[in-house]
């Protein structure tokens, strides 16, 4: 749990949790209910700090500075929390301006600098029993917490199994799957077998997206056939143009240089053919390379940062998150795929000398022959022989790598069967989490709506679905009451494996679109939840609020209103200061 939240500069509002329901507290300064109702503030605190409050917590859980974090101003403060970490109780301190290293207060140890990193690998195998990363697409750490510690500037509370927007369905039921007590490592395997797949296809695309010569109007064969029959058609006419060389006759005295010329000729088209095969490999490899690279536009983090700045609510985006993300999925592929590209085009510039020096002496050779008119026309022929030639083997060599990539998506479809497989066996094997899981959603959201909703966890070829579902009654807010059963279901499976944080932040944003008698009802549901399972719940709420919700339901939160408290005035906020 987290027992206080402080900072080494005086004006700061030093937060102090207790075990239980906590309420965070924001207030607005009285100036006049008309002017309110006209700048359209009637539910807003921005500048108390409330939001400030989860990013400060984020960044001292390892998180990067973000919101008024990035304030200059912030940037030399050392900010500290007190929090339970395994058995001990730590106070962590750290700045954005040294945002890397991270203080570390013990009462075994004493004081411990370490970098950010390993303080995450820590939280990671204290909160979620983390080791080592099997691969591409494992959970982390920082997944894992976010579902303890939702934010809606990051999409945190438009679904309950996501929380941040565009978050990858791997990402997701990797993490869900670890929180629920599932097998992760098997979700993990069948998303890496299905992106395989994905890129083999794609490569297989930009392979047949070369052949040009497929009827019009008729249906396409597969690329092997095509290849193949194509094949067999330029080794027609090459046999038949070999077959016109070979009875042409032409001068004794120019018999010794067209046999040199044929020499060159073969020399030259190999090398040719070579470089033919090395570009083929370059064009088909960036081709792939293409749909693995993050493709965000450069300015678009200076972007971000401005609209930050100027709309620090309004922001729709997780730019960073999301690229890491993109980057560490495509880093091996688009490692192998450069290297290949880098060894072909070498290979090219290699071969270089030796094709200018044959084309030279080709060239003079081609002069003498020219003086006579028959071993022109045998020259044209060998000409066109050489660009059948060529071609032929352009095409064997695209029939190869089809071959090839066949080959492999059958591989790869075979991983996908056998996982999807795994995964459904896993999934009757621990009918038991399931149904506990499934049962702990029904009994809160009963709570709230006096009908038990469901949460249906199903395996199927497409992943580890998630599927919550609460009682329709016509009310607002039914996404929102979604997911704070969802959150206190998932606390509640980790506690009982002895994981998790030991707490789940809610702000006001979740609870805007729910009327107040359900506000109130889930507000005592968190107090009832947190008093028999130890989880700690943190509420940042809307003074204007509570007193909804205290009017409606005739229930009194007073004694679950931490002491301080945060308000709109320039010197209320969570900082004490303002930034404009």
């Amino acid at each position: 749990m987290l027992h206080c939240l402080s900072a080494d500069h005086p004006s700061f509002k030093t937060l102090t949790f207790k075990s239980g329901l906590n309420i965070v507290l924001a207030t607005r300064a009285d100036d006049g209910k008309e002017k309110r109702k006209r700048a359209g503030e009637l539910r807003s605190r921005n500048g108390a700090g409330k939001s400030s409050v989860i990013n400060l917590i984020h960044f001292l859980l390892g998180g990067k500075a973000e919101g008024a974090l990035t304030s200059p101003i912030l940037a030399e403060w050392n900010f500290t929390l007190d929090v339970d970490v395994g058995i001990e109780r730590l106070e962590v301190t750290r700045s954005v301006a040294n945002a890397r290293q991270v203080s570390i207060l013990s009462p075994r140890f004493g004081i411990k600098n370490i970098q950010n990193a390993q303080w995450c690998k820590t939280l990671g195998e204290e909160w979620f029993k983390l080791r080592e990363k099997r691969g591409n697409g494992d959970v982390t750490y920082r997944q894992l917490i976010n579902y303890f510690l939702r934010r809606k500037r990051d999409g945190g509370f438009d679904n309950p199994t996501t929380t941040f927007r565009k978050q990858p369905v791997a990402s997701s039921e990797t993490a869900l799957a670890r929180l629920f007590g599932l097998d992760a490592e098997l979700v993990r395997r069948l998303h890496q077998a299905k992106g395989a797949l994905k890129q083999v296809k794609d490569a297989q695309k930009a392979l047949a997206a070369l052949e040009k010569n497929a009827a019009e109007g008729s249906k396409r064969a597969d690329l092997e056939a095509q290849l193949e029959a194509e094949i067999t058609s330029v080794k027609l006419g090459r046999d038949r143009l070999a077959q016109r060389i070979e009875a042409f006759n032409v001068l004794p005295a120019f018999r010794e240089l067209e046999r040199e010329l044929a020499a060159l000729n073969h020399d030259f088209r190999d090398l040719s053919d070579r470089d033919v095969i090395d570009q083929e490999v370059i064009d088909v490899n960036m081709r792939t390379l293409e749909t693995e690279v993050f493709t965000d536009a450069p300015n678009i983090e200076r972007l971000f940062e401005e609209a930050r700045v100027i709309f620090p609510d309004l922001v729709t985006g997780r730019y960073e998150e999301v690229k890491r993300f993109h980057e560490r999925l495509v880093t091996n592929r688009q490692s192998n795929l450069q290297s290949e590209i880098s060894a072909a085009q070498l290979r090219i510039v290699n071969r270089q000398p030796l094709r200018e020096q044959i084309e030279a002496r080709r060239r003079r050779i081609t002069q003498s022959l020219r003086a006579s008119g028959p071993a022109d026309e045998l020259l044209r022929l060998r000409d066109e022989l050489a660009e059948r030639e060529s071609e032929l083997k352009q095409l064997e060599g695209r029939l190869q790598e089809a071959r090839r990539l066949e080959a492999r998506i059958d591989e790869l479809e075979y991983e996908v069967e056998e996982a999807v497989r795994a995964l459904r066996q896993d999934r009757r094997e621990r009918s038991t989490i399931v149904d506990t899981a499934s049962r702990t959603f029904s009994e809160i959201s009963e709570l709230l709506y006096e009908r038990p909703g469901q949460l249906a966890i199903s395996a199927t070829d497409m992943g580890l679905r998630f599927l919550p579902q609460t009682p329709s009654d016509g009310s607002a807010g039914v996404m929102s009451m979604e997911i704070f059963c969802f959150d206190l279901t998932l606390a509640e499976l980790a506690q009982r494996r002895g994981e998790g944080p030991g707490f789940i932040i809610h702000d006001s944003h979740l609870f805007e679109p729910v009327d107040g008698r359900q506000f109130a009802r889930a507000l005592q549901i968190a107090a009832d939840f947190s008093k028999r399972t130890g989880i700690q719940y943190i509420a940042l709420l809307n003074s204007d609020e509570i007193r909804r919700a205290e009017h409606e339901s005739g229930i009194s939160f007073a004694d679950y209103v931490l002491p301080t408290k945060l308000s709109d005035t320039p010197d209320g906020g969570l900082f004490g200061i303002r930034f404009d």
